[in-house]
This record gives structure tokens, C-alpha cells and sequence, in this order.
């Protein structure tokens, strides 16, 4: 999908660097390098698993009558589209409706232990909609709660304000404040404003498969390793229909007020490919599937005789 240009990135420590070569003149170059490196990578998980989550809430916000018709008759809801959840295994949604028009309405979504979306990942915990007026009105807010909800290693509580513009009914504004907890270790806290727009399949509120969204916002964050980082969406991101990676769009990452690196997802294509550039113009191919550097043909090759060695 994309062609790399420059020398092969080696993902090396400082210390085991200077092992294989004595001749290193700026390992603190190293260090800031690798480090900017694994939170760009990081960061775009984080923002996979921002997208997952917003999408599940803009579906059911979107459906919220459907899902109010259902829930007066005492069904339980279940979505027909069979290419969201496997075996159809939706969250239990229920309703409680305000004393006027029925709003506020709040929609709590509970995922229990884990529901598995068809992209394989898993989803667990609680999401909490209150949405403040019908849609009909001139503009109006969800507010959003995550209480323990999860993305499969990835853990979310805080919440997110939503607007939508009736004049622009393609249009959400998003601002999150998160607390996020990857494998129960690295603690993140994160702020961020984010827009989405659809640029195609808004009409069809029950079914994700035609959507394409677009996507644009900043990011401020710090880790429990006690790095400041902040990330901005200079290329709007793209969400194409019902494929699990962002497929277009660049971001840009600085750490501790240091450009770190840049993330170039490509140009449309739905594949698991992205491009990291570091600071100092080194490119490295990423998969987007475990979020981490694909190896260089030397890497496989090393790696391959130190197994038999």
C-alpha cells in the first residue's frame, strides 16, 4: 500500500545499541526516538479503540426510537445486521425516559463479560447514554459514561460530550476526558476533541456497513511513566464502511513539546498497513493489526538464525 522510503528502522534499546556499535553518538537521540516511536504506536490503538467506541454509541443514539419501541413492547433488542456482532450476541439495552417528551432519555448499554463484534474484537463493561432533547429539536447534546468498559486489554471510565447541530446532521463534536488502562498496567490519562462527519450512509441508521466517516481532532494525554504527549489529526482520518482499521489520514505526535513522529494511514485502502516517520526521517511499516513494527527482511532473517543458534 505504501512505499518506503529511507533506511530500515531496527527497534533497539540504548543499551543493547551501543553494544553492537560502539561509534553511537547520541543515544539520548536513541532513546527519544524509540520512546516517541511506542507512544505513536500506542496512540493508534488508542484511537482504534476510540473509534469503536464511538461508533457503538452513534449507532444506538441514531436508532434510540427504534430501540424505544422495542423496549416499551418488552423485547429485547437484537441487531438484524449480521455484520456487527457475531451469532447477533447484542449488548442488553435498557431505557429510562425523562417526564418530558420522554427526554432526558438514558440508554444504558451493558456488554457484560464480553461481546464479540465480527472484527474479532471483544467489548465488556457499561456505556451510558443521556441524550437531552429529540432529534427534532434545534440542537442537542449526548452525554456519554463509561463505567469499566472495555476494548478487549484496554480498559475506558470517564466520559464524553457529544453535540449535534440539526443544521449539519452529518456533523458530532466529541470531547472526551478518559482515564484508560492498557493490560491492567500503563495508566493514560486523555483528553481530546474530536469531530466526526459522514460523508456517506448517514440515512441508513441501522446499518454500518455503507458508512464512511470522516474524522479530525487533537489530543492531550499523559502516561504513568510520566510523559506529556499530544496528538493532532493533520490529514482528516477516514472510517470506511464496515473495515476494522482507519484506512486514510495523517496524524502527527509530540512528546514533552517535541515533534516525535508522524502516522500516515494511506490513501483509502482497507488493509492493516500504516506508515511511522520519527523525527529524525526514519519510516518504519506498522500493523495495524497488533499495532506494532513490521520486521525488515534482515530483522526476519536474525531473528530466524538466533532460533537455530
Amino acid at each position: 500500500m505504501k512505499k518506503i522510503i529511507g533506511i530500515t528502522f531496527i527497534v533497539l534499546t540504548v543499551a543493547l545499541f551501543s553494544c553492537q556499535n560502539e561509534n553511537v553518538e547520541n543515544p539520548a537521540g536513541d532513546l527519544f526516538s524509540e520512546k516517541s516511536a511506542q507512544i505513536t504506536l500506542t496512540e493508534a490503538n488508542l484511537e482504534a479503540v476510540a473509534t469503536v467506541s464511538e461508533y457503538e454509541v452513534e449507532f444506538y443514539a441514531n436508532a434510540e426510537h427504534m430501540l424505544t419501541r422495542w423496549w416499551r413492547m418488552g423485547k429485547m433488542w437484537q441487531w438484524t445486521n449480521k455484520t456487527h456482532y457475531k451469532l447477533r450476541h447484542c449488548p442488553n439495552v435498557d431505557i429510562q425516559e425523562g417526564e418530558t417528551d420522554g427526554y432526558p432519555k438514558v440508554i444504558t448499554l451493558d456488554y457484560g463479560d464480553g461481546t464479540v463484534l465480527n472484527n474479532e474484537k471483544v467489548l465488556s463493561g457499561i456505556i451510558v447514554i443521556e441524550i437531552s432533547a429529540p432529534k427534532k429539536s434545534g440542537s442537542y447534546t449526548r452525554t456519554v459514561t463509561y463505567s469499566d468498559f472495555g476494548v478487549d486489554t484496554i480498559n475506558i471510565s470517564g466520559t464524553s460530550l457529544i453535540t449535534v447541530d440539526r443544521q449539519n446532521a452529518t456533523y458530532r463534536n466529541f470531547k472526551s476526558d478518559l482515564t484508560i488502562t492498557i493490560n491492567d498496567v500503563t495508566e493514560i490519562t486523555r483528553s481530546s476533541v474530536r469531530t466526526w462527519t459522514w460523508i456517506e450512509g448517514m440515512e441508513t441508521t441501522d446499518d454500518q456497513t455503507d458508512d464512511v466517516i470522516q474524522i479530525e481532532g487533537v489530543v492531550n494525554a499523559s502516561n504513568s511513566e510520566g510523559d506529556n504527549y499530544s496528538k493532532e489529526i493533520v490529514s482528516p482520518l477516514k472510517k470506511l464502511r464496515d473495515c476494522r482499521f482507519i484506512v486514510e489520514g495523517i496524524v502527527e505526535v509530540k512528546l514533552n513539546g517535541e515533534l516525535a513522529s508522524t502516522m500516515n494511514y494511506g490513501e483509502g485502502e482497507c488493509d492493516a498497513v500504516a506508515v511511522l516517520t520519527q523525527a529524525d526521517g526514519v519510516e518504519v511499516e506498522v500493523d495495524l493489526s497488533n499495532f506494532k513494527r513490521k520486521e525488515s527482511q534482515n530483522q526476519k532473517q536474525q531473528r530466524k538464525q538466533n532460533g537455530k543458534n
